[in-house]
C-alpha cells in the first residue's frame, strides 16, 4: 500500500516538473527581454538536453519520411525505366525484323533483275505449310488472280525451291524438292553426267542422285543443276551438292547422296517462274552455297 502511494507521488511530482518546464519553455521563448533572470537561466540550462533530444528525434522523423517518399519516387522511376525499355526491345526487334525482310527481298529482286532476260518471276510471301511434314508443301499468298498455274516451278535467290502443285484465286500450294512425290533432273555441273534427283528417307541427306551409270564421273562436292529435260523446270538452277557416292545394291548404278542448297526450313519468300523465254546453254540461276 505504502508503495502505491510513493508510486502516485513520483508520477505528480514528474507532471509538475513537467508542467514546470513547458511553462519556463514558453515563458522563455516568448520574452522580448534582452537579460535573463537567474530563474530563466537555470530553466534554460535545464531543459536544454531535453529540447536537443527532443529536436534530434523531430529530425530524424523528417529524415525518415523524405526516405520514405524518396523510396517511392524511385520504385516508380524503376517501373518507368522498365516499362521504356521493355518498350525499346520490342522496337528493337521489329527494326531487326525489317532489316532481316529487306535483305531477303533484296536477294529476291537481285535475282530477278539478273534473270529478267531468260524468266519473268513473280515474288510470293510464305504464307502456311504443310502441318503433316513440315517439308512437304507450302502455301503463297499468291494465286490464280496473279496468273500462278499448275506445274510452274518456284525458287529463290538459293535455287530450286520446287513446284505448283495446286491453286485458288489468291493462293498457291507448292510441292517442296524435299517432298518424296517430287523428282527432277539433274546433271553434274562440271561434267554434264545426267540423272534424277529426289528425296529420300534419310534426315542425314535429304536427297539423292539416283539412275547414274557405273561408269559416269561423279565425285564428293560436285553440284548438281536442273537438266532441263522435261517439261517443268528450266536448265540450270541449282539444286544442291554431293557429298557421298555409293554404288547401287544392284551393282549396275551409282547414287548420289546430295545436300541442298536451298534451306527449306526458313523459306519465306519465293519466286515463281511465270515464262520461261530463250535460254542460254549456259544459264545457272541461284547462288548456291553461301
Amino acid at each position: 500500500m505504502a508503495r502505491k502511494i510513493s508510486r502516485k507521488k513520483s508520477i505528480i511530482v514528474s507532471v509538475l516538473i513537467v508542467i514546470i518546464l513547458l511553462a519556463g519553455i514558453r515563458f522563455t521563448s516568448t520574452t522580448n527581454r534582452t537579460q535573463l533572470s537567474q530563474l530563466e537561466i537555470i530553466i534554460r540550462d535545464t531543459i536544454a538536453p531535453l529540447y536537443s533530444g527532443v529536436m534530434q528525434v523531430s529530425r530524424t522523423v523528417v529524415n525518415i519520411g523524405n526516405s520514405i517518399t524518396l523510396y517511392n519516387e524511385l520504385l516508380e522511376e524503376n517501373n518507368d525505366l522498365k516499362e521504356q525499355v521493355r518498350g525499346l526491345v520490342l522496337q528493337n526487334s521489329t527494326m531487326e525484323e525489317y532489316r532481316l525482310e529487306n535483305k531477303r527481298l533484296n536477294q529476291l529482286l537481285g535475282l530477278r533483275d539478273s534473270n529478267e532476260d531468260q524468266l519473268e518471276l513473280l515474288a510470293a510471301k510464305v504464307i502456311g505449310r504443310n502441318l503433316g511434314n513440315w517439308f512437304d508443301t507450302i502455301v503463297v499468298n499468291k494465286g490464280e488472280n496473279h496468273g500462278i498455274r499448275m506445274n510452274m516451278p518456284v525458287i529463290n535467290h538459293q535455287g530450286l525451291v520446287g513446284r505448283v502443285v495446286a491453286t485458288s484465286r489468291n493462293t498457291a500450294e507448292i510441292m517442296l524438292l524435299l517432298d518424296r512425290d517430287s523428282a527432277v533432273g539433274a546433271m553434274v555441273q562440271q561434267n554434264r553426267t545426267l540423272g534424277v534427283v529426289e528425296a529420300t528417307t534419310t534426315e542425314e541427306y535429304p536427297l539423292q542422285m539416283i539412275h547414274i551409270s557405273h561408269d559416269a564421273p561423279i565425285d564428293v562436292g560436285d553440284i548438281l543443276i536442273t537438266s532441263g529435260l522435261g517439261e517443268i523446270f528450266p536448265k540450270g538452277l541449282k539444286i544442291g551438292y554431293v557429298t557421298e557416292v555409293v554404288m547401287a545394291p544392284n551393282g549396275l548404278v551409282k547414287q548420289a547422296m546430295i545436300i541442298p542448297y536451298v534451306e527449306f526450313g526458313k523459306l519465306e519468300e519465293v519466286m515463281v517462274v511465270m515464262q520461261v523465254k530463250e535460254l542460254p546453254e549456259e544459264l545457272e540461276l541461284g547462288e548456291g552455297e553461301e
